[in-house]
């Protein structure tokens, strides 16, 4: 790389990251929604790590144990408040729009690559629903860039970097580190086939420390946090088998047809959509004939990486039909856009390739615009978590609002300090707001969850032994969305007569008329322990 060369480079670097913290600054302190559920578990999840606790062991958690210490951590470093975390995440979104430059600029030059960056961060959808995805995506990326390197320069240090960065996937997301050992295996074999390598120990080592050496360093940390749990609590951590997910497996005779009909109604959203795919359409068609004309290897190969790697990443949204589940596709559909898009702009004069490429940043700035306009405009009182540790503002409605605020003001004014309360079915948030700590390492109840009997009877066995003072019950405790259930009807029937045995109705707070929703139409009722008469 000449010195011109390395000078472009570093300008696009510096500009894509200064072009990140523009795009991400407006989510500093706001977030779409807060669910009591989802997001009240990661935040749980990062305040007990803090105190010494460990996933799974400790507390239910779904995903791979890293992202609660790295929440933590923030937590640490900036304070113990929602801001915190979307700091924690924010960088996380923009190490993965550098990421994206830096995959590009294996191939392309760094005003594609920043090109390519800003549009992820501008347009890449949010897993609206956790803040751990952050970091599998970003590492998800990692990976890809250094595939693409091994691609270009087949060296070991590509290939191990590559396995490196797989393996802390594998403790955020195991499913899709799978997936990427899978794709990364099959890239080091085709490139050395394709470059008439003879396979040689390099080679061979690698291989084993894939396929057995990384699924052994997988089970290794996942024994540490796992080890004392029952395989039922273990499912309940981890449901990769048949029926422990709340959706219902529906196959791929479904979602092709269910993709297909996505991909088409975000054609048909807007005229600049429709000008977009026919701009996507008319590149690969050129892309398509430069490589039938030139032969070239290396830009067959990437393509071809990023349709295998896009394909496998669906696996999760075919088995289940759920869109977010697309979204682990986004940075495989977004390198390939701008893969056809530089290939094709290559072969056009400069002032061409200015105005494509000035024509997307001007697209993409009016989308940031729009966007930075929306949050500030929830940036007032009616919308701002004042709490504490919330310091946030949301988009939730007033009522909810009003029901958060209202029902953790009650449990700290009757709760003493060293009094804890259980919140059921799914209201993990409670815990974090009040600064409580769960009495039992279960924080959901939800029919999909399979509690059985003798889990039902420990549980209740650790509030007894913890003498809990209250319970928090939501509207959420019976509800018509799949997989959810009654209390007491349709799973934890013990946990339902214990509730109804040991503890008195107190506070009814919220909306208790409205079909209880995920942030929304929320309701909360407080019980308290009955008092025993004396004789």
């Amino acid at each position: 790389m000449t010195n011109q060369n390395k000078i472009s480079f570093a300008a696009f670097l510096i500009l894509t990251a200064l072009c990140g913290i523009a795009i991400n600054y407006p989510y500093h302190n706001f977030q779409n929604f807060i669910a009591q559920g989802d997001h009240g578990r990661d935040l749980y999840a990062a305040a007990a790590v803090l105190r010494g606790e460990m996933p799974y062991k400790d507390f239910w958690w779904v995903y791979g144990p890293l992202m609660p210490y790295y929440y933590g951590l923030m937590f640490k470093l900036f304070g113990l408040h929602v801001p915190s975390i979307l700091l924690g995440k924010l960088i996380l979104n923009i190490g993965a729009g550098l990421g994206i430059f830096l995959t590009m600029t294996r191939f392309f030059s760094p005003a594609a690559g920043f090109v390519a960056g800003a549009w992820f961060m501008t347009y890449y959808q949010d897993f609206f629903f956790t803040y751990n995805h952050a970091g599998g995506i970003f590492l998800l990326i990692l990976c890809i860039w250094m595939h693409w390197a091994y691609i270009k320069e087949p060296k070991n240090k590509n290939a191990y970097l590559a396995l490196l960065f797989t393996f802390i996937l594998g403790l955020i997301k195991i499913n899709f580190a799978l997936t990427t050992l899978l794709i990364g295996v099959l890239t080091v074999l085709l490139v050395n086939r394709l470059n008439k390598k003879t396979i040689n120990t390099h080679e061979k080592n690698f291989y084993v420390l894939s396929c057995i050496g990384l699924p052994l360093l997988w089970y290794g940390v996942y024994s540490i946090f796992l080890t004392g749990l029952t395989v039922n609590e273990i499912r309940q951590c981890l449901p990769y088998l048949g029926g422990d997910e709340p959706y219902n497996s529906v196959g791929p005779l479904q979602t092709i047809p269910q993709w297909a009909q996505i991909i088409l109604s975000n054609i048909r959203s807007s005229w600049i959509s429709l000008g977009l795919c026919a701009l996507i359409c008319l590149s690969t068609l050129l892309t398509g004939l430069h490589i039938l004309k030139t032969k070239d290897k290396n830009l067959a190969l990437i393509i071809g990486y990023a349709l295998l790697f896009y394909a496998l990443n669906m696996h999760e949204f075919i088995k289940s039909g759920v869109f977010y589940r697309l979204f682990w596709t986004q940075p495989l559909s977004i390198l390939l856009t701008f893969i056809v898009i530089g290939t094709a702009l290559a072969n056009f004069a400069k002032p061409i390739r200015f105005l494509v490429w000035s024509t997307l940043c001007v697209i993409a700035a009016c989308s940031i615009w729009q966007s930075t306009v929306l949050i500030n405009s929830f940036k007032n009182p009616a919308h701002f978590l004042g709490s504490d540790r919330g310091q946030v503002y949301i988009t939730n409605d007033r009522n909810w609002m009003q029901t958060v605020v209202l029902t953790t003001k009650t449990l700290n004014a009757n709760l003493k300090a060293d009094e804890l309360f259980l919140a059921l079915p799914y209201d993990c948030l409670y815990y974090y707001l009040t600064d409580k700590r769960t009495p039992t390492r279960q924080l959901i109840f939800f029919d999909h969850i399979k509690i059985p009997l003798e889990q039902e009877e420990r549980i209740i066995q650790e509030l007894e032994a913890r003498k809990i003072a209250a319970v928090l019950l939501s509207s959420r405790q019976a509800a018509h969305e799949h997989g959810l259930g009654t209390l007491g009807v349709t799973y934890c029937p013990m946990m339902a007569q214990y509730i109804n045995t040991i503890f008195a109705p107190s506070t009814k707070i919220g909306d208790w008329t409205n079909e209880p929703g995920w942030a929304w139409n929320h309701g909360t009722y407080i019980f308290k322990r009955k008092e025993i008469p004396h004789e």
